[in-house]
């Protein structure tokens, strides 16, 4: 009887092990430079940009993107990327680091949060807040690209 409920017992052990371990994240929608290189259009927005000193600029938006709001990125593999206006990117984490250059020199910096990125698809995330003599400003929009 004890032989039987120790081959019961380490079968049910066997079995959690295997139930554990079976379950993991696919490698597909882990955060990696190398899903991240290539061309990408952006098929959705949604954002809002608020002016503390003027309400009337204040303005929200939902959908797909039109004109100037257009933008698309080619991500290469030596860290550059083009966007119309070309620069360096870094991805650490989920951390997206766009840097901008104006001859020769670093002119902006914008970090985005990468929320999803997969072989086919990414999702970022940017939020400014500053203050300055003309009151505070907020800009957010968070941007979902598929991959061409």
């Amino acid at each position: 009887m004890k032989t039987l409920r120790f081959i019961g017992m380490t079968l049910l052990m066997v079995v959690l092990c295997l139930n554990f371990t079976a379950c993991g994240d696919d490698d597909d929608d882990e955060i990696t430079s190398d899903n991240l290189v290539g061309r990408w259009v952006m098929i959705h927005q949604q954002g809002y940009e608020k002016y503390e000193e003027m309400p009337n600029l204040n303005e929200e938006w939902n959908g797909t993107p039109e004109g100037d709001d257009f933008v698309n990125f080619t991500f290469n593999e030596d860290g550059t990327f083009d966007e119309g206006e070309g620069g360096k990117w870094t991805l650490h984490g989920n951390t997206l680091t766009l840097k901008y250059y104006y001859n020769g020199e670093v002119d902006e910096v914008y970090e985005l949060k990468v929320l999803e990125l997969s072989s086919s698809k990414a999702v970022l995330e940017i939020q400014i807040k500053e203050t300055d003599e003309r009151g505070a400003y907020e800009y957010y929009n968070k941007m979902t690209y598929q991959k061409q």
